[in-house]
């Protein structure tokens, strides 16, 4: 009964939004009738629907807790990463899509590895970058269940243990219902609930600190650093992780998936402009958070800066107990958007590409029965993450997500995004730099861990695999794109 009185407004809360997931799987479900319509709703989704669905895909607790709280320690230089996110969503949105979007019905193709698979026409091609989608894919689903379980546990005061059951439960299971349209109005939903959020943390943390100009005032007493243009963090190291991570925007699949749902050119040209925007709003509200919050937080209260935004919100209160519980609920669907995303590329990755045959007969019998296997690896993909996400082995390969956006840069930008508008590239090219570009951002984050560099890797495995591809290609080495 105390659990209930403590608790009553969060449930009432997550009761409201569980039944408005669950509409959105009945309505996707109505609509699946061919593997297309599983795995881009059959590409009849509007620009806005399309737009918070990139955007909310993108965001996570990794956002909302952890770059927000950043600049605690690095102070408002960490801020220069908005920049970076910003001008590499509009590069997505205004470059790559209006020549991508074309080609994939052009190939009727379902998938990023498929896309590279017949732009090149290189089953090996369409192989590796699957598997390279799959294991990126595992590693960033542990990390990204762990954090909507620790959400979902303050959220309710609950075992984290039950929590990651919870939420494997709840998102596994609209997303087996309704595929790629009941993710994408789930994001939707949740988008507006972040981007809400976001902008309200802001407000919410200004007024508590007595207004901008007499907190900026007060964390310049604190730590001078953390208003100057040094900062304590370099701004080699600021705008390196950002790239890792910006640079998703351009080549992540979770995120090139949503240009496949577009209907038409009118709702490209909508979506480009809308997600920039939500973009800019979201960083611009969230980056500053924890420098600012220096002027309502003792500096011995906080040890880590991924505690920032909880203790704002449960110890501070900035936003009340009713909106503060309303934005508990934003990180929860913050993570759960991430989630069934991520599984839906996943599972289309080993079923679709991974398993595909080379002999177009054999791709034709797969056709048969595909939803229902895409289905399946679903579960296991979700299983297999859920289980590692309570096990020890979580601590060590949660460390490895910053990896994600290194190695999807290092590995895709070159053939997926500068190969489609370079005639010279060649299948061999793009072989060759997936591999070696891969090979080289784990070897650097590995040196990284050992002290024997400071530098980022999305630098090194950037220069390795674009390099390698644009020496390649210029030398024609291999096939044209016609023959593989």
């Amino acid at each position: 009964m105390q659990w209930w009185n403590d608790h009553r407004l969060a449930v009432i809360f997550l009761a409201g939004y569980l039944v408005l997931l669950a509409h959105h799987a009945w309505k996707g479900q109505r609509h699946v009738k061919s593997l297309s319509d599983y795995l881009v709703a059959g590409r009849q989704l509007g620009g806005w629907v399309v737009a918070l669905s990139f955007y909310a895909t993108f965001m996570s607790t990794n956002t909302f807790i952890g770059a927000s709280g950043k600049s605690w320690d690095a102070g408002l230089i960490w801020c220069l990463g908005i920049f970076v996110y910003v001008g590499l969503c509009a590069v997505s949105w205004f470059v790559v899509a209006p020549r991508f979007v074309p080609l994939t019905r052009e190939y009727e193709s379902l998938t990023v590895s498929d896309f590279l698979g017949h732009h090149y026409q290189s089953m090996r091609l369409r192989r590796l970058a699957a598997l390279v989608i799959l294991v990126a894919s595992i590693i960033y689903l542990v990390a990204i269940y762990r954090g909507s379980a620790l959400a979902l546990a303050s959220f309710l005061d609950l075992n984290y243990e039950l929590c990651v059951l919870l939420v494997f439960l709840v998102v596994t299971s609209y997303t087996l219902a309704g595929g790629f349209q009941s993710v994408v109005l789930t994001d939707a939903l949740q988008g507006s609930l972040m981007v809400v959020g976001a902008v309200g943390m802001l407000i919410g943390l200004i007024i508590k600190g007595g207004g901008l100009g007499n907190m900026l005032e007060q964390v310049q007493l604190q730590d001078p650093k953390l208003v100057a243009w040094e900062g304590n963090m370099t701004l080699i190291n600021v705008l390196g992780l950002a790239l890792a991570v910006g640079i998703k925007y351009v080549v992540e699949p979770r995120q090139l998936s949503r240009f496949y749902g577009l209907k038409n050119k009118q709702a490209l040209r909508t979506a480009s402009w809308v997600a920039p925007l939500l973009i800019t709003i979201t960083y611009i509200s969230l980056l500053p958070i924890g420098a600012l919050a220096h002027a309502v937080i003792s500096m011995d209260a906080i040890d880590k800066t991924d505690q920032v935004v909880p203790y704002l919100l449960g110890t501070t209160k900035i936003f009340g107990p009713f909106l503060s519980t309303l934005f508990l609920l934003v990180l929860v669907s913050a993570a759960m958007s991430s989630i069934d995303s991520v599984l839906l590329v996943a599972a289309s990755a080993v079923d679709h590409d991974l398993l595909a045959s080379g002999h177009p007969e054999g791709i034709q019998a797969r056709v048969q029965g595909a939803v229902r296997r895409t289905r399946v690896w679903v579960v296991i993909i979700s299983v297999v993450t859920m289980l590692i996400s309570i096990s020890p082995l979580q601590k060590d390969i949660v460390t490895l997500t910053s990896l994600s956006g290194s190695l999807y840069g290092a590995c895709f930008l070159p053939a997926l995004v500068v190969g489609l508008f370079w005639k010279r590239a060649t299948a061999a090219a793009s072989l060759v730099s997936c591999s070696v570009g891969s090979v080289t951002v784990i070897g650097w984050y590995l040196a990284k861990r050992w002290n024997y560099t400071d530098l980022h890797e999305i630098y090194v495995g950037l220069a390795v695999g674009l390099g390698t591809f644009l020496l390649l290609g210029w030398l024609k080495v291999g096939r044209p794109r016609k023959s593989d």
